[in-house]
C-alpha cells in the first residue's frame, strides 16, 4: 500500500494562509461580538440617565427605548439632552435571563497536516459531537467525537477519536464567548487502497483548541474553532465551522 507520509507536498505556504485567514475570522468575530457589547444611553434634560436599546427613532419628534427588563419608554426629542453608545459596564449583564450553560452540535472544515505528517494532502474534518458545558461562568467540560480524512492517488487515510477534557470560557459580549479547551482520549488510524482496508489499535490522542462561540438566539450558537490534534506521529491543525444547540 502506498504511504501518504512520504509525499513531497509542502504545506508551509498553505499553513501561513490558514493562519492569516483564521486570525482574520477570529478578529472579525470578536469585533462583531464587541459591537453587541454597546448599549444606547439616553441623557434627559431633567438629569435622568436611561440605558437600553433604541427600537424606534423619529427625527425631531421622539424615540422609543427598550430597557433591559423589556419595558418600553417613549420620550420626546425636546426632553433629551443627548444620546450616546457606551460599553456595558456591569459584567453581570453578560448573563442572559434565559441563561444556557452548555451546547452540543456538529462542525466541519479542513484538516491541515503538520510536523511529521506535513507531507500528507490537506483533508477534511468532521466533528459529529462538539460539546461543552459550563459549571461556572468560566469553567466547564468539553467533549469531541471527530474524524479526519485524507486521500491521494487512490489511497484513503483516516484518523478518528473520542476525547473529553477541560473547557475555559470568557464572555466577550452578551452574545459571544471566547473559549479554550484541552482534551484527551483515544483514537485509531484507518487506511484503504485497491479494495484493501486496515485499521490500527487505539492510540492516545489529544486536542488543544481555541474558538469563538456566538449565541445567535436562546437556542442556537455558531462555532468557529481552531484545534491542534495529536495522535502518535500524526498531527494536524483543524479549522472548523459549526452550529450547536444551546443546553440549559
Amino acid at each position: 500500500m502506498p504511504n501518504l507520509w512520504n509525499g513531497e507536498e509542502n504545506n508551509e505556504k498553505t499553513m501561513k494562509k490558514l493562519t492569516l485567514l483564521l486570525f482574520s475570522l477570529l478578529v472579525s468575530a470578536v469585533i462583531f461580538a464587541q459591537q453587541s457589547n454597546l448599549t444606547d444611553v439616553v441623557y434627559l434634560k431633567n438629569g435622568s440617565i436611561l440605558r437600553g436599546i433604541i427600537i424606534e427613532q423619529i427625527p425631531n419628534e421622539s424615540i422609543k427605548l427598550q430597557t433591559a427588563d423589556n419595558n418600553i419608554l417613549v420620550y420626546k426629542t425636546d426632553e433629551i439632552e443627548r444620546i450616546t453608545k457606551e460599553p456595558v459596564s456591569n459584567r453581570n449583564n453578560f448573563r442572559n435571563n434565559d441563561e444556557r450553560k452548555g451546547f452540543i452540535g456538529l462542525s466541519l472544515g479542513a484538516a491541515f497536516p503538520v510536523g511529521d505528517a506535513s507531507g500528507m494532502p490537506i483533508g477534511a474534518t468532521l466533528s459529529l459531537i462538539d460539546f461543552g458545558y459550563l459549571f461556572t461562568q468560566n469553567i466547564g467540560i468539553a467533549g469531541k467525537w471527530f474524524g479526519n480524512g485524507h486521500a491521494e492517488n487512490g489511497v484513503s487515510f483516516g484518523v478518528g477519536g473520542l476525547m473529553a477534557g477541560f473547557l475555559a470560557s470568557t464572555p466577550i459580549s452578551p452574545k459571544a464567548n471566547f473559549e479554550g479547551r484541552g482534551l484527551i482520549g483515544l483514537g485509531t488510524f484507518t487506511a484503504e487502497y485497491a479494495g484493501e482496508s486496515a485499521s490500527s489499535d487505539a492510540y492516545f490522542a489529544y486536542d488543544l483548541g481555541v474558538g469563538v462561540r456566538i449565541n445567535t438566539s436562546n437556542k442556537v450558537s455558531l462555532l468557529i474553532n481552531a484545534d491542534y490534534i495529536g495522535m502518535s506521529d500524526y498531527n494536524s491543525v483543524n479549522v472548523t465551522f459549526g452550529v450547536a444547540f444551546r443546553l440549559r
